[in-house]
């Protein structure tokens, strides 16, 4: 079990690629990850809630310091919760973020494997990064290619992407037990 942060802001005032742009800096700065859910506010209003979660720290953030610790610091020095808050504040219209710490989280064990595909006319000479999770005990219970390197091999080579992506999937299939 992991514990782990979730900041939480309704907003009702902001345009998709404003919303995507603010997910983007969220994943870019130590998020675990970063996601935005359809809402009505008030009124009926159409709005957006936007989450995100990383990793517990021992110094907190808190609303009231989040700012202080952001303007006279070197980005290395901020904790995660500090440069999150920030990134939610200052790029997206938001007036308050809901905080809730010590959240429990499962996480399957992962690891990767680099798998060659007979797809070599690329960039990648047909190398995919291969996800594989597992239980606690050691069965596996997924294995997923990374998308962004078979979309490469299959652009460059040709090959449609879902055959690719099965292909490396079945090769990362036969390395699936976890060391």
């Amino acid at each position: 079990m992991h514990k782990l942060t979730h900041m939480q802001a309704n907003i009702d005032d902001a345009t998709p690629e404003l919303l995507a742009h603010a997910i983007n800096l969220l994943l870019n700065n130590g998020a675990i990850d970063a996601w935005i859910h359809p809402i009505v506010m008030k009124k009926g209003r159409s709005a957006h809630s936007l989450h995100c979660i990383c990793r517990c720290e021992a110094s907190k953030a808190t609303t009231e310091s989040y700012v202080d610790a952001t303007q006279n610091a070197q980005i290395d020095d901020v904790s995660a919760e500090n440069r999150l808050l920030n990134i939610m504040f200052r790029h997206t219209t938001t007036l308050g973020i809901r905080i809730q710490r010590n959240i429990l989280r499962a996480a399957l064990k992962r690891r990767f494997v680099e798998v060659q595909l007979p797809y070599r006319d690329n960039v990648r000479d047909g190398k995919v990064d291969v996800k594989i999770s597992s239980l606690n005990n050691g069965e596996v219970v997924s294995v997923k290619a990374e998308f962004d390197q078979c979309k490469v091999v299959s652009e460059e080579s040709g090959v449609p992407l879902k055959i690719v992506s099965s292909a490396a999937e079945v090769l990362g299939s036969s390395c699936h037990t976890l060391k």
